[in-house]
């Protein structure tokens, strides 16, 4: 750099402007942007002095940027797999983004790369307003401990998950809302460049903040909105991605998997059959609930699916229920079985276990329509 440069809070006192009108200018464009100095650090050029200066004479910068204060500025802390998903859909969105990053963090040239503002945590909590907190909830406790005295307390914190603060119990002394999206972070990006909508579970104590969390709900491309308080989201969401989706789930594709190759099955047989099935059928329950499902795949797999979750409901092992089932079918005894249902009868029994499920499921296909 060459020439007379300033820092940002040299300017702005020159000026007579405060920091963040100074980045709202530089963000719309109005002034020269900063340059960096070896930390990485906003540094200013006389130029940019000149063009404020000349542009204040002229009283040119309150008409032109009357459009830009009135678009959401949101601060998003973290920049991982959510951070980096909810800065973009929010800026492709048409808000203002920071990203809030620690001096030392990894993730600052890639945010930088992205196009982003790259602010220091002190810096961005000082100047108070909407932040998204999405680094590990693991982290939260601490992230509270130490920044307690650089936040101020009329700041709103979003969380993309229960956890810290219904689970674990955490208070900090800010205004709090849940906007935890139903999908990982890929989805919500996804969905959101093919026009799609990932619902969310949402909490807040105010009109005031319901709008602004509806308005970054909009923006995320978060839809429905479904109320659940801080413990009731991280209740379901521990409870569902344990037992169903990282646990149970994986664990019966690799095991019926494994069972299979055993047998002799081909590799590429046995997968299609774990995974690309297992979507298909996915697919229609989202389509036609549990019953209707039932109602779409053959017979023989309707007698066999209605024995198991029998067999489940009797309460046998998971582990038992798939030695069993895998031997009824090498010896063929599942075909007496089979011969003896009565496919009126099966499809009852399922509209009665499933019929809270699938009134669920319809309420929110409706409201995603």
């Amino acid at each position: 750099m060459t020439g007379p440069h300033y820092k940002t809070n040299e300017l702005a006192r020159l000026v007579g402007v405060s920091k963040n009108t100074l980045l709202r200018w530089e963000e719309a464009k109005l002034i020269p942007p900063a340059m960096r100095d070896g930390r990485g650090w906003r540094v200013w050029s006389k130029q940019a002095l000149d063009k404020i200066l000349e542009l204040k004479k002229g009283k040119d910068l309150t008409s032109k940027t009357s459009d830009f204060k009135n678009r959401l500025v949101v601060n998003i802390i973290g920049y991982g797999n959510q951070g980096s998903v909810w800065a973009k859909n929010l800026k492709d969105s048409g808000a203002v983004v920071y990203v809030l990053l620690s001096d030392n963090s990894r993730s600052t040239r890639q945010a930088r790369n992205d196009g982003f503002e790259v602010v220091s945590i002190e810096e961005g909590l000082e100047r108070g307003g909407v932040f998204c907190l999405l680094i590990p909830d693991e982290r939260h406790e601490d992230f509270f401990n130490k920044y307690k005295n650089r936040i101020n307390p009329s700041s709103l914190f979003i969380f993309a998950h229960g956890y810290s603060i219904g689970y674990l119990g955490l208070d900090p002394k800010v205004r709090k809302a849940l906007l935890a999206p139903k999908g990982i972070a890929k989805a919500v990006r996804f969905n959101y460049l093919d026009k799609r909508t990932t619902p969310a579970a949402y909490f807040v104590t105010s009109n005031t903040d319901k709008a602004i969390v509806k308005d970054l709900a909009e923006k995320l491309g978060l839809a429905p909105l479904l109320d659940a308080t801080f413990f009731e989201e991280a209740v379901s969401d521990l409870f569902t991605e344990q037992v169903l989706l990282c646990g149970g789930v994986p664990y019966l594709m690799v095991r019926a998997f494994d069972m299979l190759k055993k047998k002799g099955i081909p590799e590429e047989v046995a997968v299609q059959e774990c995974v690309h099935e297992l979507s298909y059928i996915l697919d229609v329950i989202k389509e036609k609930g549990i019953a209707g499902m039932y109602e779409a795949i053959s017979p023989l797999a309707m007698s066999g699916g209605s024995k198991v979750w029998d067999d489940m409901d009797r309460g046998r092992s998971v582990e038992e229920v798939l030695i069993n089932s895998l031997k009824d079918i090498e010896s063929k005894k599942f075909i007496s079985f089979f011969k003896k249902q009565n496919r009126e009868s099966v499809l009852n029994n399922i509209k009665k276990k499933a019929v809270d499920f699938d009134k669920a499921l319809h309420k929110l296909t409706i409201k995603e329509g």
